[in-house]
This record gives C-alpha cells, structure tokens and sequence, in this order.
C-alpha cells in the first residue's frame, strides 16, 4: 500500500501511529538527517467568519482536507486528527476561536507540534477568502500570513493554491518528484463544490457528536457524487467503523446489563 495512503489512514484515527508506516531500512546518517529536518505539524480547525452558520463545520472539512494533501510532503509530520480532537475538546467546549496565536501555542506544547497552521474563512458572494498564520510554538511567534481568495464554484482550485502556499510557509522547497506526488494526491481527493464540501463537513461533525445515522445519511451524496475521491471515501469510511464499533459497544453493555440483572434474581444456593 502506498505510503501517502497508509499516513492519511493514520491521520483519521483509522491506523495506529506506529503500524501505519512502512519499516524501511536505515541508511546510516541520511536516515537520521532526513528524520530531524521534517517539521511537525498540526493543522486546527478553521473559523467560520463568512456570517452563514451553513458553514460553521466547513473549517473541519478544510483542516482535514489540508492534512490530507500535506500527507504527501515527507518533509512534514503531521498531527493524526484522533490525537488532535482530543486536546482541542477543551477549547471546543469554551467555544473559544482557533484563528488565535495563543491557542496555537497551547495546542502545539500539548501535542509535541513544532507549527500550527490557524486559519479562518470569510465570505463575500460570490468569493470565498481564506486567511492563515503559521504559528511557531517554540516562540509563540505567528511566522507567516497568508490569504487565497476566488470564486465559490473554483473551490478546488483555491484549496490547492492553499495548500501550495502552505508548503512555502513552512520553508520546504519540493522537489519535482515531491510536487508530483503532491499534485497527484491533491487530485486523488480532489472534490470541485464548495456545498459538496459543506454536507461532508457537517457529516464529520455528526459523526462527532455521535450521531452517526445522521451523519451516514449528510455524506452519503457527496460519496455518490465523488466515488472515486480518496478524501471522501475513507471520511465515509470512518463514519461506517466508528458507528459499527458503537453499534457493537451498546450490544455489549445490553447483553451484560441483561446478564447482571438475572444474576441478581437468581436466589442464592442453600447452605
């Protein structure tokens, strides 16, 4: 399995961290070399400033389909969204803004992150305005600031100059092998309509909540209109295996709740 695939696995929680990736044999100090000079990185969710709530969950969407396609430029490690999810919980319930380089910074010592990328999303019919920071946690210092604007119905072509942008941000020049490998994992998870892109957003905030027959039902479109994009499919993926797995988690605690309650019918064995 191609190892770009197996770190977007990793990334949604669907792979452990340490079976995810491929031994390769060690090459004394290239190894080495190319292991200290990745730059770890975290991507948070972006905030919604466009003023419609129909994309309150679309910063969501983003952060996990920017993950995805920085997935191929080995000379970034990036934060799977599990781990992720499970240190901004706090800030989620605070309500609190991610577009903040004081939150970046939290973020960043609590998960081991070098960088965080934080970025909002604002609107002005018919274009749509991204704007980003990259912040260092080392020094709390915002390193870069970017914006990509252009046309709703070009939302394919505007995430890719985002994350194109991104890259160069974070001081990595790509090779031509990587741009291909780049470009070609962009267009594996290629999806072309921002609505497109707002139905599975919401899906993956369902599927958060725990809601996931709602969310199975919001995504399900958006798996018939792109089939064949790898960022919609393992998202659908997921949803499936997390509902199985509380499907199957309920079944257990109704069995043994069934269990205990005749255990403590039965009377107790004469003496």
């Amino acid at each position: 399995m191609p190892r770009p695939y197996l770190l977007f696995l990793t990334l949604l929680g669907l792979l452990p961290a340490a079976a995810s990736l491929p031994h390769r044999p060690a090459t004394p100090g290239v190894e080495a070399a190319a292991r200290g000079a990745r730059k770890t990185v975290a991507i948070l969710n972006f905030d919604n400033n466009t003023g419609k709530k129909d994309y309150d969950h679309l910063g969501q969407g983003m952060a996990a389909m920017l993950t995805t396609d920085l997935s191929a430029v080995e000379d970034i490690q990036l934060l799977e969204r599990q781990r992720l999810a499970e240190v901004t919980k706090e800030i989620d319930q605070q309500r609190s803004r991610y577009f903040d380089s004081t939150t970046a910074v939290k973020v960043g010592r609590l998960t081991g992150a070098q960088y965080i990328v934080i970025g909002s999303l604002a609107a002005v019919d018919p274009q749509l305005r991204i704007d980003t920071r990259v912040v260092r946690v080392e020094t709390g210092a915002i390193v870069k600031t970017a914006r990509v604007t252009g046309k709703q119905e070009e939302f394919f072509d505007l995430q890719q100059r985002l994350a194109r942008q991104l890259v160069k941000d974070l001081d990595i020049a790509l090779s031509p092998d990587a741009d291909t490998r780049l470009a070609a994992q962009q267009q594996k998870s290629r999806v072309d309509e921002l609505d497109a892109m707002v139905r599975l957003s919401n899906a993956m905030n369902l599927a958060d909540a725990g809601d996931y027959g709602a969310a199975t039902l919001k995504i399900a479109p958006v798996v018939a209109r792109y089939p064949n994009s790898t960022f919609v499919k393992l998202t659908s993926d997921e949803i499936k295996r997390r509902a199985a797995r509380n499907s199957e988690q309920k079944a257990k605690t109704l069995i043994n709740d069934g269990v205990n309650k005749l255990i403590k019918k039965i009377p107790p064995a004469p003496r």
